[in-house]
């Protein structure tokens, strides 16, 4: 019962990935981590007596111990990468910024030459 449960818990999740990324409500970019996610999360939860006898393979004797491990590291990845995005938007935003004052500073530089020779 509690695994029929699980797999109706990821398969509503996985459902809502895919409508959010049918509707752009989600990037591309990032629907793909997380409906790769999403079926982990299925496959993990049709599988909890494989989950459990690995667990304990690898020396961790209550397997909910495994998932919360799981969980985390995959948590603290999903944070590095959104860390890393954005710096890099930042930067593009530094670099725009930057950009935009040269191009208002070349305007008004230009919109003087003009008043200067109207006033002639």
């Amino acid at each position: 019962m509690n695994q029929l449960v699980a797999i109706l818990i990821t398969l509503f999740f996985l459902g809502l990935i895919v409508s959010f990324t049918v509707t752009h409500k989600l990037k591309d970019r990032y629907a793909f981590l997380w409906l790769i996610t999403a079926i982990a999360g299925v496959l993990a939860a049709a599988c909890i007596p494989l989950l459990n006898r690995f667990a304990l393979w690898i020396g961790i004797a209550y397997m909910p111990t495994f998932v919360f491990l799981v969980t985390i590291i995959f948590i603290l990845a999903l944070l590095v990468r959104q860390t890393m995005s954005l710096s890099n938007q930042s930067e593009k935003m530094k670099t725009l910024t930057q950009e935009f004052a040269v191009m208002e500073k070349k305007l008004l530089d230009l919109q003087k030459a003009v008043e200067g020779r109207e006033t002639l």
